[in-house]
């Protein structure tokens, strides 16, 4: 009965979830989150057939919007094509039930637009399709599922020498990591996250001391002349 709840919960969800994982860390080194992107961008580059280079382009979009849009990993998977052509994002967050609404980067709407353009995607087809299935005589696609995306993320990880635990949670905390490094106000990323308190919010991203050190480090005020 506990199972049939489960499959019942999943379907509603649509994105499935999985139990067991690990805590996900950030990417903190800019030249290693490079390295994870040109990573992606090279298979694409180098697939032979069209499945492949359509799983490869969709894999970097996923990074490119995880690290971007701050999105849990069932909330970016979820998404529709017609959730962002238009360049704002407004969803219902499948954990909280709260809603994101906001105006994206030109430069990332830029890209979503190409890849969309590219892969011929229609306004209801999901951003990332998964699998294809057949009921009823009816093929319909369904999103990647969350273990997948796991999968995919660990394993370009792993190929560029990511020594920390990384998942789909991993694009979500290296976007606020970098946030904060950049400037950005704590209390603001903590309203993206629909976090309660400042403080959980700087644990998630692993804001540490030597975080801290290192930015104080850099600070010289001095007269002007």
């Amino acid at each position: 009965r506990r199972q049939r709840q489960m499959c019942i919960r999943d379907r509603k969800r649509r994105v499935k979830t999985f139990k067991g994982q690990k805590e996900t860390l950030p990417i903190k080194d800019k030249r290693l989150l490079n390295s994870f992107m040109n990573n992606l961008l090279l298979k694409r580059d180098l697939a032979t057939t069209d499945v492949k280079r359509y799983q490869a382009d969709r894999n970097y979009m996923i990074a490119l919007l995880g690290f971007n849009t701050a999105f849990r990993a069932n909330d970016l998977l979820q998404l529709r094509v017609i959730d962002v052509k238009k360049g704002y994002v407004h969803i219902k967050e499948l954990k909280t039930g709260k809603m994101q609404h906001y105006r994206m980067d030109k430069r990332l709407h830029k890209d979503v637009l190409d890849y969309i353009e590219r892969n011929h995607l229609a306004d209801h087809d999901y951003l990332f399709k998964g699998q294809k299935k057949k009921q009823s005589g009816i093929s319909y696609v369904l999103p990647l599922t969350r273990e997948m995306g796991y999968k995919i993320m660990k394993k370009n990880a792993d190929e560029v020498g990511v020594v920390s635990t990384f998942g789909m949670h991993s694009l979500r905390k290296t976007f606020g990591y970098f946030y904060i490094k950049n400037g950005g106000n704590v209390i603001t990323l903590m309203k993206m996250y629909n976090h309660d308190e400042p403080a959980t919010t700087l644990r998630y991203v692993c804001w540490e001391n030597d975080d801290a050190e290192k930015e104080r480090s850099r600070v010289y005020i001095a007269a002007t002349k």
